[in-house]
């Protein structure tokens, strides 16, 4: 295994290798590429078994070669004599012999065929549809081919789909499914037009589709992943005919929904997918199983986190028998709303750790998320144990994280929210080639993840032990600008959560008759913060604005003591800067009330700058009563009152 330096010179040289070549079929995305296609090709073997009426589809049957095929080549135009029956003969007796060439060479680019192709193409408009289904057929039937884009190739299909184009006016709904199917094989519904034709045309009568038509529509639409204006009718005909469905039909529907990025917002129709997935949740397939937890995923929201967790619950002994895929979608099922399932996820972490070297980096960087956010603790640290395990791995994964480096990024910072990291990991990260790699010139998308790890290597590393590369300043100040809130303002439309920190602040201000200061104390976090100064001498808050220089400063860097007292006033140790911390829903695992891994990074961060806090979780504030808020707020504030105050409060 590499060496922590000589993996991070590794990644900078492939960096600059790879920013400056074509990227290179890499492991990661052979990975990706093959369950995608397994994903479809699933997807495609459960609209097969549908039983539908198939008028058009004549199969093909195999022709052998004709001994004299040199011959009929040079002398094709006589011998087709224009018609379509013999030239689509010839075209199968091409692509048989095409099947044989055996020099890696792409079949049709032969100089053999090229005339042949001209002629062909000159009579697709005469074809009939079934003629027209043959030939795609019969293209479908070629071996592999390097590139879409040969000359040869790329002339018949492109010929095909602009047929096929001028011909869906005239077909009805049976009809223009059918020859969706017949560009399934040819791997071209996304290159060519007429699929997303056809899909448009369909869209008009989506409610009125009955089930089998609805599948097919619905997988066309998740292979083209452009979702059609009214999403919602698909949402309806759905809930309408769900009793039609299987549950393969099911996966298939959810993965039109995931692809196309569009939840499912019927609620009943989702606890009617929950109920059916938790019964037949012993039986179901690996990529179904995985299909329709995305969405579920997607979708969820707080009313279905019961049904959830039963899921969760039934899904416990089927674990040993699931793929490694579908087992990280088990764990990342209920991220989203705050839901840590532990008994699934001891299982998962069990089996990632006996089969890290088969994960991919996505994965781990998935399965880092999840146990960073819930902030879980499992039995003899196993979760610690596979994160450092990840972390150790990281030398072997150098061609994934050039193919890859945001996610890289990402991983590395949710190795850091439980305090693994590696100083040269984190250093190779930040240097400037790979950020150019990873975010090219919009270093403004860099997204919150860069700026967290940047921030953990100011604050937690602050000790003199990190000397690397830095995530650039300037950067730094636009993406926390970017991705914090604005401070909350009476004027507009407020959050639960703004409204909350604008109580506590008024409530403070008629306990102290002196005023707090909400700020983006951390601004690599969303959410700001209450401060206020307590001067231990007089026992007062001293006023904020007192203490600034130049006012209330107006920035995105982080907020240490000096930057808040000044140089000068922040030696003295009778100002204590107190930082009150409000836990939104968002900051707790849900039922167990355990803060998720930002949350508690964020208070670790606080009081490693210096900074006392006081939480107030949100399920413990009085939101209705202004007397029961002064009440709490003097309870949790009561270490800084003054002696005689305490005393009165206690009569």
């Amino acid at each position: 295994m590499f060496q922590p330096a000589r993996c991070l010179s590794t990644i900078v040289r492939r960096t600059i290798t790879q920013s400056c070549h074509k990227r290179a079929h890499l492991t990661g995305i052979v990975a990706v590429k093959k369950f995608a296609d397994s994903e479809n090709d699933y997807a495609s073997a459960v609209l097969r078994n549908v039983a539908q009426k198939r008028s058009l589809e004549i199969p093909v049957t195999a022709h052998k070669v004709p001994a004299d095929l040199e011959n009929i080549l040079q002398t094709h135009v006589a011998w087709c004599n224009a018609h379509p029956e013999r030239v689509l003969l010839l075209l199968r007796h091409i692509v048989a012999s095409a099947g044989h060439t055996d020099n890696g060479a792409s079949p049709l680019e032969d100089v053999r065929f090229t005339e042949f192709i001209t002629t062909f193409v000159k009579l697709v408009p005469t074809f009939t549809d079934t003629q027209l289904s043959q030939a795609l057929e019969t293209l479908a039937a070629l071996e592999e081919i390097k590139s879409i884009y040969e000359p040869n190739y790329l002339l018949l299909w492109t010929t095909l789909d602009s047929e096929c184009l001028e011909r869906v006016a005239n077909w009805n709904v049976e009809q223009l499914l059918h020859f969706a199917d017949q560009w399934y094989p040819l791997r071209l519904a996304k290159q060519g037009k007429y699929v997303n034709k056809a899909i448009w045309k369909i869209s008009n009568r989506l409610r009125k589709l009955p089930p089998e038509q609805l599948l097919k529509t619905v997988f066309y639409i998740n292979l083209t992943r452009v979702p059609v204006e009214n999403m919602m009718d698909i949402e309806t005909n759905f809930h309408q005919n769900f009793d039609a469905f299987s549950i393969d039909n099911i996966a298939v529907l959810c993965m039109g929904f995931f692809k196309t990025e569009t939840p499912i917002r019927n609620s009943e129709l989702l606890e009617k997918i929950y109920h059916q997935l938790t019964m037949q949740v012993s039986s179901v397939e690996d990529i179904a199983l995985t299909a329709i937890l995305k969405l579920l995923r997607y979708s969820s929201r707080i009313p279905n986190v019961s049904s959830m967790e039963r899921l969760l619950d039934a899904l416990v002994p089927e674990i040993p028998r699931l793929s490694l895929l579908a087992c990280l979608h088990v764990a990342l099922l209920g991220s989203d709303i705050h839901v840590c399932h532990r008994d699934t996820l001891a299982l998962i972490v069990d089996k990632f750790l006996q089969n890290i070297n088969n994960l991919r980096l996505k994965d781990v960087e998935r399965i880092a998320f999840v146990l960073a956010h819930g902030n879980i603790a499992l039995k003899d640290n196993r979760e610690m144990l596979l994160l450092r395990t990840i972390l150790a791995d990281i030398p072997n994964r150098v061609a994934e994280i050039v193919q890859y480096p945001k996610c890289y990024i990402s991983l590395l910072h949710f190795l850091s929210l439980r305090n693994i990291y590696d100083t040269a990991y984190i250093s190779g990260a930040f240097e400037r080639r790979f950020l150019q790699l990873a975010y090219s010139k919009n270093i403004g998308g860099a997204g919150r993840e860069a700026v967290a790890l940047d921030a953990f290597v100011a604050i937690n590393l602050a000790e003199g032990e990190y000397g690397g590369n830095r995530f650039p300043d300037n950067a730094f100040r636009l993406v926390c600008k970017l991705t914090q809130d604005y401070l909350p303002n009476p004027s507009y439309k407020l959050t639960k959560s703004d409204r909350m920190l604008l109580d506590i602040q008024t409530t403070f201000s008629t306990i102290w008759k002196a005023p707090c200061q909400i700020l983006h104390l951390l601004p690599h976090y969303q959410r700001p913060d209450i401060l206020f100064c307590f001067d231990d001498r007089t026992r007062k808050v001293v006023t904020l604005s007192e203490t600034f220089e130049d006012g209330l400063p107006n920035t995105h860097a982080i907020m240490k003591r000096e930057n808040v007292l000044g140089e000068r006033r922040s030696c003295d140790s009778n100002l204590r800067l107190v930082a009150i911390v409000v836990g939104s829903w968002n900051c707790y695992v849900r039922n167990d009330r355990r803060r998720t891994g930002g949350y508690e990074m964020k208070l670790a961060q606080l009081r490693k700058l210096n900074y006392e806090t006081i939480e107030i979780p949100w399920y413990e504030w009085p939101v209705y009563s202004r007397d029961d808020m002064r009440k709490y707020l003097e309870a949790k504030l009561s270490p800084f009152l003054a002696k005689a105050r305490r005393m009165e409060m206690m009569k």
